[in-house]
Order: C-alpha cells, then structure tokens, then sequence
C-alpha cells in the first residue's frame, strides 16, 4: 500500500508539474531549483562531460532539469521515470529530438539494453528505489563512468523529523545517512569527485522566511560545524576503472 500511495503522489505532481507540487512559494521553488541545478551542471563540467556528452536523466520526473538545463548544456538527454502523468509532461516540453523520455520502472529495467552514455544524473531519486538502489548502482556501472547525485541530506535530524509527517509519507520519503549513500556508490565500484551540502530551504518554507535566510545561505553552506543544517547532498562519482 504504501508503493502504491506513493505512485499515486507522483503521478499527481506530474500532471500539475512537481514544481507546483512540491513547493510551497513558487519565489522558493525558482530559487532552490535552479541553484542546484546549475551547482549539478558544474559537477558534471568538473567531471569532463560537454557540449557532446550523451546524458541518461534517471528518474527524471516531469522533465524539467532535462528540459530546462541539461539539454542547453549536453547534446543529448534520455529520461526514464515511472509516473506515466510525469513522463507526458515532459515529452510536451522537451527542447529538440534529441531529448527523449519514456515511462518505464527503472528498478526493473535491464540496463544492459541501453546505450553507454557520457554521464548519468540521479536527482533525487534514490532515496525513492532505496531496496533496489544497490541494484541499479552496478547496472549503471556497466553503462556510464561518471554520476552526479543529488540526495536529501539524511543526517539532518530535522529533515528525518519531517519523513514522519503525511505529505512526506505519501511521497515515500526516506533519506539516505551521508556515509551509508557514499558506501553504496562504492561498493558498486564507484568513487568521490566531488561532495558538497547545500541549500538552506525545504519545500515548504515560507517566503517570509526565505528572505530573512537568503542571505545566510552560503555563509552557512561554508561552514562546516553550521553545513549540518544544509537540507541536500550533492555528489560526483567515477567509476574505478
């Protein structure tokens, strides 16, 4: 039941958009999405991928960091993502061709049958497949050297706090703790380019309090005893061949 309330979630967020689902203040919503999305195409930069690169978007949603960002910066996208609402939405507003989408269950899905791709993007997908996650980490070594991840900072008791209420149930959230994430990646064969935590803002902060924060923002982020505060992890990984 609780798959199936989560499948319902999403697929409800993918017709209205996931920005207009999951926000409470489209002013936050603009601020922390794009911030991390460009932070997520300077690691993939940082990583060698280029205007040339063949990007897999796995768990890609409603399409919108594929459509938005990734395909302005990469040749060519493939999105997979479970909600068949999701997945409509982004065909409607994909840029070019070149960006693809399709509706498949990506923790059944036989890896061996895509292409080799330049670099993968998880965004925030993994703490949704989290029994399947060991699984299609080694699937996707056999496909791509280099990931960039995107993850809730499950070392954020306040964030573990809010997985108990409703909204956070229904979405099926239940985040990774930092060092078990970074385990994972190894033991399929991957190692750490890069890890930064970031962003201040949880989805329903109040605009108010956004811009008394805003502020703060990178100074908090710079900070380590203060970073522990920060809501999201941000990773690059290769492959250890």
């Amino acid at each position: 039941m609780k798959h199936e309330e989560a499948e319902a979630y999403w697929d409800q967020a993918g017709e209205l958009s996931y920005a207009a689902a999951m926000f409470a203040d489209s002013e936050v919503e603009k601020h922390v999405n794009r911030r991390l999305w460009q932070i997520g195409v300077d690691i993939g930069k940082q990583m060698g991928l280029g205007r040339e690169s063949h990007i897999l978007d796995l768990g890609c949603g409603d399409g919108a960091l594929t459509n938005i960002v990734l395909a302005k910066h990469f040749k060519a996208v493939d999105g997979f993502d479970l909600s068949v609402p999701a997945i409509n939405r982004a065909r409607k507003f994909a840029p070019s061709e070149k960006i693809s989408f399709e509706a498949c269950d990506i923790t059944q899905m036989d890896y061996s049958q895509l292409p080799k791709y330049d670099g993968a993007y998880l965004w925030g997908i993994l703490h949704h497949v989290k029994v399947s996650t060991p699984t299609i980490l080694h699937q996707l070594r056999g496909i791509t050297k280099r990931l960039v991840v995107l993850e809730p900072n499950g070392n954020n008791m306040f964030r573990k706090m809010l997985e108990r209420t409703a909204t956070y149930k229904a979405a099926g959230e239940d985040s990774f703790r930092t060092k078990e994430m970074e385990l994972l990646f190894s033991q399929a064969g991957y190692h750490v380019v890069t890890h930064k935590r970031v962003n201040l803002f949880p989805n329903f902060t109040p605009k108010n309090i956004f811009k008394v924060l805003k502020p703060m923002e990178e100074i908090i982020e710079s900070t380590p005893l203060l970073r522990a505060f920060c809501t999201v992890n941000m990773w690059g990984f290769h492959s250890n061949d």
